[in-house]
């Protein structure tokens, strides 16, 4: 994980809207929830691994309150970061050292030794050995407590998205089926082989953390998986986007705004899909 800060997942910008879970602690982590309205019974549970911004971006909280209500699932997005997360304002870091100008030019240098000193911890912090038994212990005892009578499944963006391939190369049942859209990270094919678990994969055509080739490479491993039968797999490829738009798409923009929602749609529909197919 040596990317550095331009070719991390910085880009994008915050959204609109108000999150309205609550916030509460779910074995030791703390977590935001979301809950399908009515106090209907969930269909199962699905757990957030957010991008580098963690689980405070109201982003990420947004999404979670449209899986519950759109999905009818319980929606956990825990802080696996400890507190090691990204502040939001890189963002605006990070569009500083695309401005043109002289003045602009000598303001990059702050922003660039910013975004510095906040992405070099964060990937020491965040390092495999560190994060690992953090959140496979999380999902190990929601399989005892919450999801004990439901299906669990791992929703991954950017930094997530390397760890829904890792919770779905388990073999213990630690999840039932993960989505994940432009993740990062990954080790291509070895981590696609891993799979064992259904996957889906919302990919942006354009994107430096799954290059085209390498996502070719991915897909063509999934799809070869599913036409064997044991296990399906999903792979859409959104041309046009471009990393983080499934979290973090340019409201302004209505293309990249319509390709978010469509990315949000192809997770809902295939939790749907998947936990109507598990029986615990």
């Amino acid at each position: 994980m040596s990317q550095l800060p331009s070719q991390c997942c910085a880009t994008g910008s915050l959204h609109t809207g108000t999150p309205s879970g609550r916030i509460s602690k779910v074995h030791g982590l703390d977590c935001y929830i979301a809950e399908p309205s009515s106090g209907s019974a969930p269909k199962g549970v699905v757990v957030i691994l957010p991008d580098a911004f963690g689980w405070t971006l109201p982003n990420s909280r947004i999404l979670a309150d449209e899986y519950a209500k759109k999905g009818g699932f319980l929606v956990l997005l825990p802080e696996f970061m400890n507190g090691h997360g990204l502040p939001a304002d890189v963002l605006r870091s990070f569009e500083a050292l695309t401005a043109p100008g002289l003045v602009a030019n000598v303001k990059k240098v702050y922003h660039l030794l910013y975004m510095l000193t906040l992405f070099l911890p964060f990937l020491f912090f965040m390092r495999d050995s560190v994060a690992r038994p953090r959140i496979f212990n999380f999902f190990r005892a929601l399989r005892l407590a919450e999801a004990k009578d439901l299906p669990l499944g791992c929703a991954g963006f950017c930094w997530g998205g390397y760890w829904v391939m890792q919770l779905c190369a388990d073999k213990t049942d630690v999840v039932d089926c993960g989505f994940t859209a432009h993740p990062s990270f990954l080790s291509v094919p070895k981590d696609i082989e891993a799979v064992v678990k259904p996957v889906s994969v919302a990919a942006a055509l354009d994107d430096h953390q799954l290059p085209r080739d390498k996502m070719e490479v991915a897909k063509d491993i999934l799809m070869a998986k599913s036409k064997k039968g044991d296990v399906e797999h999903e792979f859409v490829v959104y041309e046009g986007a471009k990393h983080g738009f499934a979290v973090r798409a340019n409201e302004d923009d209505k293309e990249e705004a319509r390709r978010g929602n469509e990315a949000e749609e192809q997770a809902i529909n295939w939790f749907i899909r998947c936990f109507g197919a598990v029986r615990r």
